[in-house]
């Protein structure tokens, strides 16, 4: 297991399963600037490394993650560089920056999605603010019956961030995310279950080991096929039919030169299990 500077995070692969864990349990696992940053950072790096098949996200202690740290946003904290203020670390923003005004808090929820892996979601407790972003992106989530989502941004004087309003209509009915994302209401498992904001309602305590064994049936898939077919249905989102059409033509191709087409055709043939590579 690695742990980030600090030890914000936690990450650790088994055998192909790479898991994240937000490791600011005496706060509830915020987020702030720093932990943004390696956020990025990591799925950066992730998204090359052949070792990791798929990714599950959970934290420590009693929540998933509360959100932006408050004191930090408040400017009561100086968890970014010693001495400097959350405007101040805005003056003194990086020209790159500039052009993501959100800053890697928010650039992480894009990360969650460029990957190009499989990312499942293991949820208890609170989900919330740029908590609730992360979870959100996810391909898949599992919780159990101690999770609580709220799009908790209002209720601090904020709009929403991090992707939130993007997300939320895309998972469950707009009347929700509307109600979410102006309100700040609390939505208990069951309801949020209802809503499609969680796909399956775990024995307490489990949410971890199932996502982990919904993510090992990744480890030993055609992951070029795979990463192309999870790349194409958000790829959808923003495209037409005939874009799409295009689109699978040429990733049918590209899979087409990988070891595992072949291999899963013949495997078909002859009635036998497949054994891909991965490549």
């Amino acid at each position: 297991m690695t742990a980030s500077p600090a030890e914000l995070y936690l990450f650790d692969v088994q055998d192909g399963i790479g898991v994240l864990t937000f490791n600011r349990p005496d706060k509830l696992n915020p987020i702030d600037w720093q932990l943004g940053e390696q956020l990025c950072a990591l799925f950066r790096e992730l998204r090359e490394r052949d070792d990791v098949r798929a990714i599950v996200l959970t934290g420590s202690g009693r929540a998933f993650s509360a959100g932006g740290d408050a004191e930090w946003l408040s400017g009561k904290a100086e968890r970014v560089i010693p001495g400097i203020s959350p405007r101040e670390a805005e003056q003194n923003m990086p020209r790159y920056q500039r052009k993501t005004p959100a800053g890697p808090i928010a650039e992480a929820t894009h990360w969650i999605h460029a990957v190009d892996k499989p990312v499942i979601a293991a949820l208890h407790g609170p989900v919330m603010g740029a908590g609730l972003a992360y979870a959100l992106a996810c391909d898949r989530r599992f919780a159990d019956s101690t999770t609580i989502m709220c799009a908790a941004m209002v209720r601090l004087g904020f709009a929403p961030d991090c992707g939130v309003s993007w997300l939320l209509p895309r998972l469950t009915s707009l009347p929700t995310a509307l109600r979410m994302v102006t309100t700040g209401d609390i939505l208990p498992a069951d309801e949020c279950l209802k809503e499609g904001l969680i796909d399956e309602l775990v024995e307490d305590g489990k949410a971890l080991d199932k996502a982990i064994e919904y993510a090992a049936r990744f480890r030993n898939a055609p992951s070029v096929a795979v990463e192309l077919a999870r790349r194409f249905v958000y790829k959808s989102l923003d495209c037409t039919l005939e874009e799409m059409l295009d689109y699978e033509a040429v990733a049918a191709v590209l899979s087409a030169h990988t070891h595992d087409a072949p291999e899963g055709t013949a495997a078909f043939v002859q009635k036998r299990k497949p054994t891909f590579k991965g490549h």
